[in-house]
């Protein structure tokens, strides 16, 4: 088997093995029946939601634009999965860890860390990526174009002492 790098990704390729003819799509079906979701209700709601219709009925009222994030747990190793926002600039895209101004990161945010490999789902499109935090420079660069288009963030920021992670999605090669 070719390395790989995350475990939905060697997930894929099992279940490709059993039935070479598998396709992407029917993979990711079999491990979104088997993902753990968010441990908030509304954002398991969510997620199901936008599988279910590949992101054209997410039941999402808030900001948009919307993907599911999926990273390997940290401490379980299991494939974790998270509706999120991103930010679309400049041909590319980025998360923002805010928790909503929480003192602590989201959880999702240290799976990534621990695993920068994880697989994005933007409607019906599922990639494999490498998650980036932005260096100081390169965040303060992008963070007035981000806060111009969802202003939320700058009220976040100032209720907590950490700095709000931006991360960069980069397509895996």
């Amino acid at each position: 088997m070719a390395t790989e790098h995350s475990n939905l990704g060697a997930w894929i390729a099992r279940l490709r093995e059993h039935d070479p003819d598998a396709t992407v799509r029917s993979a990711l079906d079999e491990i979104d029946r088997r993902a753990l979701d968010n441990a908030v209700g509304f954002a398991a709601e969510h997620a199901r939601r936008y599988i279910a219709s590949d992101g054209a009925d997410d039941g999402w009222d808030g900001p948009k634009p919307i993907l599911i994030l999926y990273t390997t747990g940290r401490r379980s190793g299991q494939v974790r999965r998270n509706p999120l926002l991103f930010f679309p600039h400049d041909g590319r895209r980025y998360l923002i860890g805010s928790k909503g101004g929480d003192d602590r990161h989201p959880e999702w945010y240290l799976n990534l860390l621990s695993q920068p490999r994880v697989h994005v789902r933007v409607m019906a499109e599922v990639y494999e990526a490498d998650a980036r935090t932005l260096d100081d420079a390169a965040r303060a660069a992008l963070w007035p174009h981000l806060v111009a288009q969802y202003p939320m963030f700058d009220d976040y920021q100032r209720k907590t002492a950490r700095q709000i992670p931006v991360i960069e999605l980069v397509l895996a090669i």
